[in-house]
């Protein structure tokens, strides 16, 4: 019998007294600071630069292949069109900058510092998770890059038409250049664009209501340029041979969806009168208003 009560007292700690809030976990009547700045997200944060930094080392799938597979014999490009570095300066960077100095000078007083903020996070949450599952998957995949007997260099005498592993027939001395060539999907370089740029894109065109009736057009277009520089910096990685088109399209969906959802769990639709808002600043206002507008009928009454 004691052992019943320790149980449901257990199974029912947080259901006493009110306690219990599917929202504030049980925290205490100070969560609603910790809510409103989305301290959790900045752990969040934290905890997926640590695993960025781990995924890219784990040893990836290394799959067979054929030594004739005219689809991995590509040469390796010495110089990429985009590097590592700038695909972080475009993706990253850029956008970080963009944000920061257009909502500090465009925002009203009350908001600069918090929507900049929101801002801000949703992009790191955004480009870091995106970055942190595709070295996931590029490792458990284990897919050949266009340039892989590039990297390989098959000993003399290694038959056609038979599948063999690296270890048995490549002869190169750049192991970690190997290792890389296992990593093909899908692309990080469009995965981590799309994060970014297309964040960026969708910030900017509720910055700029791009839905309003009164507006211009030139705004729609302003608010594209990310976008499409993201799907530039994609394709130049089948200019590189360094991915095939299958990986680039995997790489740019995962990038698409993941900036999608990281902007629209903060922000209003596009089409929001108050777009440029982040939604809990947008409903805060709605319910000061509503106070005045009550405080005005109680008064007149």
């Amino acid at each position: 019998m004691a052992v019943q009560e320790w149980i449901y007292t257990v199974l029912n700690y947080f259901h006493k007294d009110g306690r219990f809030n599917r929202v504030t976990l049980g925290l205490s009547s100070k969560s609603s600071l910790i809510l409103r700045w989305r301290f959790t997200d900045v752990v969040l944060v934290l905890i997926l630069i640590v695993a960025y930094s781990a995924t890219y080392y784990i040893q990836p799938f290394e799959r067979q292949f054929y030594i004739n597979d005219l689809t991995i014999s590509h040469p390796f490009a010495e110089v990429e069109r985009v590097s590592n570095t700038y695909l972080f300066l475009y993706a990253v960077w850029v956008p970080g900058m963009l944000i920061s100095v257009l909502s500090l000078i465009f925002t009203k007083p009350k908001n600069k510092v918090y929507n900049t903020y929101i801002a801000l996070l949703g992009l790191g949450i955004s480009v870091l998770s995106t970055s942190v599952l595709t070295d996931v998957l590029k490792n458990f995949i284990g897919r050949h890059r266009p340039d892989f007997l590039s990297r390989c260099i098959p000993k003399e005498g290694t038959p056609e038409n038979v599948l063999v592993f690296a270890k048995d027939v490549c002869t190169t001395k750049n192991l970690e250049r190997l290792r890389d060539g296992f990593r093909t999907t899908p692309s990080g370089h469009s995965s981590l664009s799309f994060a970014g740029l297309y964040y960026l894109s969708l910030w900017l065109a509720g910055q700029l209501v791009i839905t309003n009736e009164y507006v211009g057009s030139w705004r729609s277009v302003v608010s594209f340029l990310p976008s499409l520089g993201a799907a530039l910096i994609a394709l130049s990685r089948t200019e590189d041979y360094r991915h095939h088109f299958v990986d680039i399209l995997i790489g740019s969906i995962i990038g698409i969806t993941i900036g999608y959802i990281s902007y629209f769990r903060l922000f209003p639709e596009i089409s929001h009168a108050k777009s440029y808002n982040p939604i809990l600043v947008n409903n805060e206002e709605h319910d000061e208003m509503e106070e005045v507008t009550y405080n005005r009928i109680d008064a007149e009454v």
